[in-house]
């Protein structure tokens, strides 16, 4: 590595040692993970001879920790253990401390998932073991927190007049785990609608303006993070105000429910489309929204 060198061999074996111990404390199915077992082996190899050759290891050491928050909620967090220094070590120094991530899981939004990573005890000198305790205990009050507001959005989109219903375009849509997030992070808004996947792709939002813009808002840097911004264009092609009243009682997919045609299956048949409208009695909108009668 440029302006970096190769940590001595006693500061490499206590990299090793700590993610063995980390490996062998956390040890239940799904617990613990290595970004790279490959590099940890030739790590290992080399320290058993360290006279030879060292092989090109990479910057760091990976492992990813999923710590429990609740029954059903837990945290994702990435360790990386640098094993190159800016200078060489004299004997008695320490390696370098590891680099923490914290992974933004659905539950929690991007602000309260920055202040928690923030807060955490990078330098504490217990290390790894100190940061998944604060987190143990840090977390479920991040929880709480964001329980309480997704209540306070639902009740706000239920509130009499203030609902609009929205319809989006999207030339294409088909990747089932962002379309699943589309799903699930809806009634955390107050919002219900419809998913349909295909090209093109329908979502129908019902909730008020703000809910959906902060929702669409996350599904765009959160779920389709990995999407090139030239890709992430949705338009919107109808919005209905002032007197409307909720037409479905939730948010699901109904990509099953359309026949379709075209190359793999991805282009939703119109006429079913048409039909799926008039079913729960927005024909009327067919054309409004897709352009076509």
């Amino acid at each position: 590595m440029p302006g970096k060198s190769l940590l001595p061999v006693e500061l490499l074996q206590i990299q090793l040692s700590t993610i063995d111990l980390l490996l062998a404390m956390f040890y239940l199915d799904g617990e613990i993970s290595q970004t790279d077992p490959e590099a940890t082996d030739s790590l290992s190899a080399y320290l058993e001879d360290p006279s030879c050759t060292p092989p090109d290891f990479p910057p760091f050491l990976g492992l990813d920790l999923r710590v429990q928050v609740d029954t059903s909620d837990e945290l994702e967090l990435n360790v990386q253990f640098p094993l190159y220094g800016s200078k060489v070590s004299s004997e008695g120094d320490e390696p370098p401390l590891p680099k923490y991530t914290l992974r933004c899981p659905p539950w929690l939004n991007r602000k309260a998932n920055a202040e928690l990573a923030e807060s955490m005890p990078a330098d504490d000198p217990d290390g790894v073991l100190a940061v998944v305790e604060y987190l143990k205990a840090a977390a479920p009050a991040y929880l709480q927190a964001q329980s309480s507001a997704n209540t306070s959005k639902t009740s706000a989109a239920s509130a009499p007049g203030q609902l609009v219903r929205v319809w989006f375009y999207l030339q294409s849509l088909s990747t089932r785990s962002k379309r699943d997030d589309m799903v699930n992070w809806a009634p955390s808004y107050g919002l219900t609608g419809f998913v349909l996947a295909g090209k093109p792709g329908i979502l129908c939002l019902e909730g008020t303006s703000e809910n959906i813009s902060e929702y669409m808002s996350e599904v765009k840097t959160r779920s389709w993070a990995d999407v090139p911004s030239y890709q992430k264009k949705v338009s919107e092609r109808y919005r209905e105000e002032g007197d409307v009243k909720r037409e479905f009682d939730s948010m699901r997919e109904i990509t099953n429910e359309i026949n379709k045609g075209g190359h793999r299956g991805n282009r939703s048949e119109m006429s079913e489309v048409k039909k799926m409208f008039e079913s729960v009695g927005l024909g009327d909108l067919f054309t409004e929204v897709l352009g076509m009668s």
